[in-house]
């Protein structure tokens, strides 16, 4: 459940248009997205949330259309997302979590 005030940041999805199946970077589209961050320091290194070559991580709402390769721009900084986790609650996925490297 995403209970926090989210900060926005923006999300840069590559590759949506179903058109092309070749891999392309200009197929980009850029929306706005909420997210909570927190720092591979706040986290347990075990399981299945711990990811070695991580930086950081997010949290996002459920309703958010995200895959691993896209990236967020959040503090003038970029993050491509290495690994999209679920958060389950209620037998259904209630937020993500992103595993980013800066």
């Amino acid at each position: 459940m995403f209970l926090v005030n989210g900060m926005k940041v923006k999300l840069i999805q590559f590759n949506r248009n179903n058109v092309n199946s070749i891999y392309d970077d200009e197929d980009q589209k850029e929306i706005t997205i909420k997210v909570c961050p927190y720092n591979v320091d706040n986290t347990i290194n075990f399981g299945t949330y711990s990811v070695p070559e991580a930086s950081g991580y997010f949290i996002t709402q459920r309703k958010y259309d995200v895959k691993e390769g896209d990236q967020i721009k959040f503090q003038d900084k970029i993050y491509t997302i290495l690994r999209v986790m679920d958060g389950w609650q209620f037998n259904r996925i209630e937020n993500y979590v992103l595993a980013v490297k800066w």
